[in-house]
């Protein structure tokens, strides 16, 4: 997988992820009711259930994409804080491994990322801090450990809503591109 690849496919992929974890968080929310789900295909049901069997995989799938774009650019959480990567694994991509002309991307810090946010700074670290501490605690593992707060809708509207301008001015717009569309199907290799 090349540097481009990582652009133009992966992380627009990442990025529709987490507009489908939007979609799906407010399908949920829209009756406390179980409601009945018929996916069709090629006129045929294809499977049957109540929206929680659809939009419960499309919910965790976009926090862990989310998670992942944050680490990416060089963000993590730490006792309830946002902080920034200190170590990377070999193996890993991230933003400074792009360049312009003139010099390699930079990590985004903790303060770069909220000051993105028009509203408290408060409100945007909770929301990024929650992106992690749902994904590690809530779906990588079975634990007892408790969440440093109690997070909101608002939250997880303000982490979704920021992560892809967080992208566009930290990697695209620095690169003079635009993020592309995503592609219509899994790209065919792993990330």
């Amino acid at each position: 997988m090349t540097l481009d690849d990582v652009l133009n496919q992966w992380i627009p992929y990442r990025l529709q992820a987490i507009e489908t974890l939007q979609f799906a968080w407010k399908w949920m929310g829209e009756s406390d009711q179980p409601r009945q789900v018929d996916v069709i295909v090629d006129g045929k049901v294809k499977l049957r259930g109540n929206v929680a069997a659809i939009a419960n995989p499309m919910i965790e799938v976009g926090i862990i994409h989310a998670r992942a774009l944050l680490e990416f650019l060089g963000l993590c959480a730490q006792d309830g804080n946002l902080n920034q990567v200190r170590k990377r694994r070999s193996d890993d991509i991230a933003v400074e491994h792009f360049s312009t002309v003139a010099k390699p991307l930079s990590i985004v810090t903790p303060s770069d990322a909220l000051s993105a946010y028009p509203g408290p700074k408060e409100d945007a670290e909770k929301a990024l801090v929650a992106i992690f501490e749902w994904a590690n605690k809530g779906l990588a593992h079975l634990t007892v450990g408790v969440l440093s707060d109690k997070y909101t809708d608002q939250h997880l509207d303000i982490a979704c809503r920021g992560i892809p301008v967080l992208l566009h001015n930290h990697l695209y717009a620095k690169l003079g591109k635009s993020v592309p569309t995503p592609p219509m199907a899994v790209p065919s290799s792993g990330p």
